[in-house]
């Protein structure tokens, strides 16, 4: 990583912009709060903030830590011991998986919230204009930093790991990437079949070789299972663009080709033993898809 001296050289950041930032502290000081409880209704709309913020004690010692932050920004003081810290940030959010998106969406949001709280303070004037960009070189300086913390986390991570263990990182991705896009094409194939059972379920009660109960439950059936079979398919588009991989989709998909078996199975007395057996799998079946997709839920 650059000296900080470089890094301030970089982004043309002068003993100018830091006596504006000091200047900035008393004026800014009196928003803290503000802006710690505006960043956290930002926060939380982001749609897997609840798995990094877990508990309160977990957010009382973030929000003790973000007014740190925030106090140090217009301290005025920007020296090694200040970049130390930044670089220490930017650790703990790598090592909690915090994604630099995130990261990167809560600076933005920063950046307007100060510009807003500036031009409430100072209106359009040319000394706006200094504060603003005294405040956006500051702001860069730290995402900057961030995102090289994450970067290096990164390269030394990978650089512990042997040749022989490198190259079959890389195998086992493509060999993923090869699993996943199989994945898609077989869903394909098996949508054009669940496409001809349904044809063939809607055939049979046209020409009633089925009764009119039957037929419509068959069909009602089969359309149920191509709906969890397009759900399937678009978690897997969604997996293959970078998202999770959405467990609940197969179960989904288990629940409804076994609801079509019950459904069928109902209209035959004689099929009570079957019935029963199709309404156990079934509960077993519906309480995991329930307990994932609350744990996703709880997640998100």
């Amino acid at each position: 990583m650059e000296s900080f001296d470089q890094i301030k050289k970089d982004f043309d950041f002068t003993p100018k912009d830091e006596e504006r930032l000091k200047q900035l502290k008393p004026v800014m000081e009196k928003y803290l709060d503000e802006y710690i409880n505006e960043l956290y209704d930002f926060i939380f709309r982001l749609p897997k903030a609840k798995q990094y913020l877990k508990n309160e004690e977990i957010i009382n010692r973030h929000k003790k830590k973000l007014k740190e932050w925030y106090l140090d920004l217009f301290s005025g003081v920007y020296d090694e011991r200040y970049f130390e810290k930044l670089h220490k940030v930017g650790e703990v959010h790598d090592s909690l998986g915090v994604p630099t998106h995130y990261i990167n969406a809560s600076f933005n949001f920063t950046r307007r919230f100060f510009i807003r709280k500036i031009n409430e303070e100072f209106g359009y004037s040319r000394e706006r204009n200094l504060y603003v960009e005294s405040v956006g070189k500051i702001l860069d300086i730290n995402l900057d930093v961030f995102t090289k913390s994450y970067i290096e986390e990164e390269i030394s991570r990978y650089m512990e790991f042997s040749r022989l263990e490198k190259k079959l990182i890389k195998a086992a991705k493509r060999f993923k990437d090869f699993l996943d896009l199989a994945l898609l094409v077989s869903l394909i194939f098996i949508s054009f079949f669940v496409i001809g059972l349904l044809g063939f379920d809607v055939y049979k009660f046209v020409i009633g070789e089925v009764h009119f109960e039957e037929g419509i439950i068959a069909t009602l059936g089969s359309l149920l299972i191509l709906w969890a079979v397009v759900e399937l398919m678009g978690e897997e588009i969604k997996h293959l663009k970078g998202g999770g991989f959405a467990l609940t989709a197969f179960l989904g998909v288990a629940l409804a080709a076994v609801i079509r078996k019950i459904l069928i199975a109902s209209l035959s007395p004689e099929d009570t033993k079957k019935l029963l057996a199709y309404g156990i799998i079934l509960l077993i079946i519906g309480i995991v898809y329930y307990l994932l997709n609350k744990n996703v839920k709880k997640g998100d």
